[in-house]
């Protein structure tokens, strides 16, 4: 049913080579705690850090550009400065690396400077045809993959999926989930959503063999139609919870850092109609 998107995202999910472009070794770096956790997860495929600084990062062989990894990069982590990370995604598309994973803050949150930054990576990724996440994202878990960013250590697998808009939330209801016997196949800290949003990450995860639940904690949607023409067909297959924040005036507002204006948020009706497999969810005490 939805081929194509499962076809993009798997570079992402089910990758056999990843760069993590910004690895260092400064324990106060976000490109540190990243190599750190992938490492500890146990991914099996190649890592290649990459730093144009360091020969070596970790203990690996580092890469001044991911254009000199001498083979195939499925999934390109980045962490590099927000001003170098156009630079950095003409690279990944010169490589024809297969996705990328953006945790680098500084763009369409921060104001019309950081807009015009987002805007330039994602017209150099749709050009080239590479798909991501974020930025501004905390990070990915892929259980069947055995990728774990943002954790230092990877929850239980399992058949729970969670896409967050907000990194910390999302990340509680990891480890909530996972302190009750939970298991999780995926998790996403989808970030700003330049590119790939809510829609795309319950398309894909309405195919994937390892998720029989799906929980989404929402701020805004930038593609309301889409996203319950999308919704309406998942929930066939599988069930949906769906957390709704920024309904009231201080929830909009911690909403904004996540790259959704206030006049650029949809509201979601109600959010969630009587449709079968729709849960509205009042808290998450649920979980």
């Amino acid at each position: 049913m939805f081929a194509d998107i499962v076809r993009q995202l798997d570079a992402i999910f089910m990758p056999h080579a990843i760069a993590v472009i910004g690895a260092s070794d400064d324990p106060t770096a976000w490109g540190n705690w990243t190599m750190r956790c992938l490492l500890r997860s146990g991914f099996a495929g190649d890592i290649y850090p990459v730093n144009i600084l360091q020969s070596r990062v970790m203990g690996l062989h580092a890469y001044s550009k991911v254009t000199q990894i001498p083979t195939k990069v499925d999934l390109a982590v980045i962490v590099v400065p927000a001003a170098g990370v156009a630079k950095v995604m003409s690279d990944c598309v010169e490589h024809q690396v297969g996705g990328a994973v953006i945790i680098t803050a500084g763009f369409a949150e921060t104001g019309r400077q950081g807009r015009l930054l987002q805007d330039e990576i994602v017209d150099i990724a749709r050009k080239g045809g590479i798909r991501f996440v974020g930025p501004n994202s905390n990070g990915i878990i892929s259980s069947a993959a055995r990728i774990c960013i943002p954790f230092d250590q990877a929850p239980t697998p399992g058949p729970i999926a969670l896409v967050s808009q907000s990194g910390t939330f999302g990340g509680h209801l990891a480890m909530s989930a996972a302190a009750r016997g939970y298991g999780i196949s995926k998790f996403i800290s989808v970030g700003n959503q330049a590119d790939l949003n809510m829609a795309d990450y319950l398309a894909y995860l309405s195919e994937d063999r390892h998720t029989e639940v799906i929980i989404l904690y929402v701020e805004g949607v930038t593609e309301g139609r889409r996203f319950l023409e999308v919704a309406k067909q998942v929930t066939m297959r599988k069930p949906v919870i769906v957390y709704k924040g920024g309904t009231s005036d201080a929830g909009s507002r911690a909403a904004l850092p996540h790259g959704f204006p206030r006049r650029e948020r949809r509201r979601l009706p109600s959010y969630v109609s009587s449709e079968r497999s729709h849960q509205g969810c009042g808290d998450c005490t649920l979980i």
